[in-house]
């Protein structure tokens, strides 16, 4: 499928937040909830984790990592789960997407009102813009 051919190259120890179609960046909360409603405090700013080629995973300043367990967003505390590796792809407008490692061809999406779902790749809601803090 075309959005294989599309990596991202961020490396290792990078912080970086992922604004939303909300215009707010994706954040993971303590209590396991992922949103898209966050600013750029501790929940919102993450740190780059090369798990393999093309496969990153994100821990956010407050120390949980972004995953997907049982087919839902949420966080681990677990360095190298692999629930908490993801694809990145590179969209046409520059944006990236999530796919998560163990569930390939969802994509990790956030509605207008920021509450998260899985979506298609190359959507709206599946798009995020990387900014490198």
């Amino acid at each position: 499928k075309q959005w294989y051919q599309r990596r991202v190259a961020i490396t290792a120890g990078q912080r970086v937040r992922f604004r939303t179609q909300t215009g707010r960046n994706l954040r993971v909360h303590g209590n396991g909830s992922v949103d898209g409603n966050g600013g750029n405090g501790q929940l919102a700013t993450f740190t780059v984790n090369v798990q393999g080629p093309g496969r990153y995973s994100f821990r956010n300043d407050g120390g949980h990592f972004l995953a997907v367990k049982f087919g839902r967003l949420c966080q681990t505390s677990n360095y190298g789960d692999p629930d908490a590796v993801f694809l990145l792809h590179l969209n046409a407008d520059q944006s990236v997407s999530f796919e998560p490692q163990m569930m390939g061809g969802n994509f990790i999406g956030i509605k207008k009102n920021g509450h998260a779902k899985f979506g298609k790749f190359g959507k709206p809601s599946t798009r995020f813009y990387l900014n490198i803090v």
